[in-house]
């Protein structure tokens, strides 16, 4: 670790590693406990969850392995040839694009199922649901694809002087036209759109069942004097409670970075990217580890949501210290006692004895 480095470097060396140990294990273990477990939700929430979740894994995976720990400790020419580095970004991208959209598919799926009770008997059904996701998938992996021309491999120098390449944007990108204009097009298929679907799917949704359930409690509750339960209404809060916590999670671990790459496009003259000391460059790289650690975050906003998660993810750690924990001292089960007579053959040779 030299002297000299910026400390968001030093700091982004330490954290991704960590990352990679813990981000990578908690997407896997949220897959399992969601596709394998008894949680009382629909198969379509599941998918769009799993879906989730996979798109997290690949992210980290993406970012802490293929990107920034391959910069830090090794030269990537050295390693990967030098295609690698758009392929990278081009699956990056590929997984920013679908969490993106994913999270509004979801949103819209909840907005159906609570406000539009003709769609919902045709859309929001498993088999629609996972042509949806197989949908968004295919659509980011092929509009992320101009990506894999806009990253190359960049020779820069370290503080002491050797060289070094690392995985960067194309310095000369605003004399490509095309690529300049996906560049811009980038923040509206990536911030304006699902920004202001969100809000307004959520907002809506949100609107819908607090009219319908003041309706509901007023017309089952005037003949006793008081609110009566409602488990339709119980059922459908707790959905929308987890949609809420879903898109807010969202927009905490992502909305900064969509707004420092607002801040990028308006910055004049534009930001130098290799300068770690900028403020604009330092909030930035603090919003790619912020991304990162929304795979691990989301396993404790699961965990505080849907108590089914829970339960789930603790009998399962449980097992697992189990056993590690428990070690027999014998490797063999222990046997049954050999009855050589049974209660039949002791009672007939009794008698016998009586007899003589």
């Amino acid at each position: 670790m030299d002297s000299d480095e910026p400390w968001i470097r030093t700091v982004q060396r330490l954290f991704y590693p960590i990352m990679c140990v813990f981000g990578m294990p908690a997407s896997i273990v949220t897959m399992a406990v969601l596709w394998k477990g008894n949680l009382d939700m629909s198969k379509s929430i599941v998918y769009y969850l799993v879906a989730l979740a996979l798109a997290n894994f690949l992210l980290i995976l993406v970012v802490t392995i293929f990107r920034d720990i391959f910069y830090f400790y090794v030269d990537i020419t050295l390693w990967w040839p030098e295609p690698s580095c758009g392929v990278s970004n081009w699956i990056y991208f590929t997984c920013v694009y679908s969490l993106t959209w994913l999270t509004v598919a979801f949103s819209v799926d909840r907005y159906i199922i609570v406000c539009c009770m003709k769609l919902k008997l045709m859309f929001c059904k498993p088999s629609v649901t996972r042509l949806v996701i197989l949908g968004v998938y295919v659509s980011a992996f092929l509009v992320a694809m101009p990506t894999f021309w806009m990253y190359v491999p960049v020779r820069t120098t370290k503080p002491d002087g050797t060289l070094f390449h690392i995985c960067s944007l194309h310095r000369n990108l605003s004399s490509i036209p095309f690529l300049s204009v996906y560049d811009h097009i980038q923040t509206t298929v990536w911030i304006v759109f699902p920004l202001v679907s969100l809000v307004l799917t959520n907002g809506l949704t949100v609107w819908h069942i607090t009219v319908t359930t003041k309706v509901r409690q007023s017309l089952k509750g005037a003949s006793a004097g008081k609110q009566s339960e409602d488990p339709e209404m119980a059922r459908r809060k707790k959905s929308v409670t987890l949609l809420a916590m879903i898109s807010i999670s969202f927009l905490a671990h992502w909305l900064p970075k969509m707004v420092v790459k607002v801040l990028e496009r308006f910055t004049n003259p534009p930001v130098n990217r290799y300068n770690f000391y900028h403020p604009i460059n330092v909030v930035r790289m603090l919003c790619n580890m912020l991304i990162v650690f929304s795979s691990f975050s989301n396993v404790c906003i699961y965990s505080l949501t849907v108590t089914k998660f829970r339960e789930e993810l603790f009998r399962g750690a449980k097992l697992i210290l189990g056993y590690f924990c428990y070690k027999p001292l014998s490797p063999f089960p222990p046997s049954k006692a050999t009855e050589i007579f049974t209660v039949q053959d002791t009672a007939r040779l009794t008698a016998a004895m009586e007899d003589k």
